[in-house]
């Protein structure tokens, strides 16, 4: 990747560029190569489960956390948010599931009432983002998230946190056997696409 390129096909300065390419190279999407340019850095399978199994953990503490400490008005963000989710997958606009699905674990992550917790679990879910654009658009694979975040939902409205945590697991299982399902069937099509192009 090159400042002056992307600058220039994104039509900016060279300096937001420059910055959010530092601030990616810092977070490890990317590596420098000084006075050439950055490489964007390659993620195995098994960084993948790593990624999602250190969120799980985070994230079933948080709903632990979140069922002692969660308010009305945030149940009600919570429903509000699955109804919205409903919409769109009848509507077949999938690819604003996004933003819906981290305004989803975001709710849940506030009402833990932990700055640690929420900074960290915001990170994690920072980190796994551009793996889930791979695949939440795929209308199918959104019907299977929007299906986890109700269990979760149902979990919390009950005040079960065993049930609560084990959704969780179960949900964010479910998200990282689809990403890694759908970045093989990616890498597949990539494949035979060079090979038909020889």
């Amino acid at each position: 990747l090159l400042e002056t390129t992307l600058a220039s096909q994104m039509n900016v300065s060279r300096t937001p560029v420059r910055e959010a390419l530092h601030k990616l190279a810092l977070e490890g999407f990317l590596y420098s190569i000084p006075r050439a340019g950055y490489i964007v850095e390659e993620t195995s399978e098994t960084d993948i489960k790593d990624l999602f199994t250190t969120r799980t953990a985070i994230e079933k503490i948080a709903v632990k956390w979140a069922i002692e400490k969660i308010t009305p008005e945030e149940i009600d963000r919570l429903e509000l948010n699955l109804q919205k989710t409903d919409e769109i997958l009848k509507s077949g606009a999938t690819e604003s599931m996004m933003d819906l699905d981290a305004e989803f674990h975001q709710i849940i992550y506030q009402a833990a009432r932990s700055k640690t917790l929420y900074k960290i679990s915001q990170t994690l879910s920072d980190h796994t983002l551009r793996f889930r654009l791979a695949c939440i658009h795929i209308p199918e694979l959104a019907e299977r998230a929007k299906k986890g975040h109700m269990k979760i939902f149902q979990a919390i409205q009950a005040k079960d946190s065993a049930k609560a945590e084990a959704m969780v697991e179960d949900h964010l299982d479910t998200v990282t056997s689809d990403i890694l399902n759908q970045l093989e069937k990616m890498r597949q099509e990539a494949f035979v696409g060079e090979v038909s192009r020889l």
